[in-house]
């Protein structure tokens, strides 16, 4: 599969086996940037955060890149997802790994995400916080 640019998106190729280049792999580049930028983490817990995630790697004996692509492409991209998050579930590097997941564009909470309807429904599910008006 190819993107619009015509570069390779969806292959099924580790991009290598040897965990001290997965900490420079284009994914985790991808999810630093995005934890610093966007969420606001500090860098001491980016760190942190990549050394839990490259634990579930190492782990699971998979590159951050391929974890990646199998949980992206190809037909059995579901079941992919399934295992590895049943996988981390119930550790400590559960909320890592969905977040480095979501940061590579995959969806962590299934294919059919329903929002609430209503303002009223949807505080109830988020919180009071989307009950306070913006100025």
């Amino acid at each position: 599969m190819k993107n619009l640019n015509g570069s390779e998106v969806c292959s099924l190729k580790d991009s290598g086996n040897d965990p001290s280049t997965w900490r420079s792999s284009a994914s985790v580049a991808r999810w630093c940037d995005g934890l610093l930028h966007i969420i606001g983490c500090a860098p001491r817990e980016v760190t942190e955060k990549v050394d839990l995630l490259l634990q579930f790697c190492a782990e699971q004996q998979v590159s951050p890149e391929r974890l990646i692509n199998e949980c992206y492409c190809g037909p059995n991209r579901m079941a992919q997802r399934a295992f590895y998050l049943n996988a981390v579930r119930f550790t400590k590097m559960n909320l890592v790994v969905q977040s480095f997941l979501v940061h590579n564009g995959i969806n962590v909470f299934g294919e059919l995400v329903c929002m609430p309807d209503t303002m009223k429904r949807l505080i109830e599910d988020q919180g009071d916080q989307w009950g306070l008006s913006r100025s």
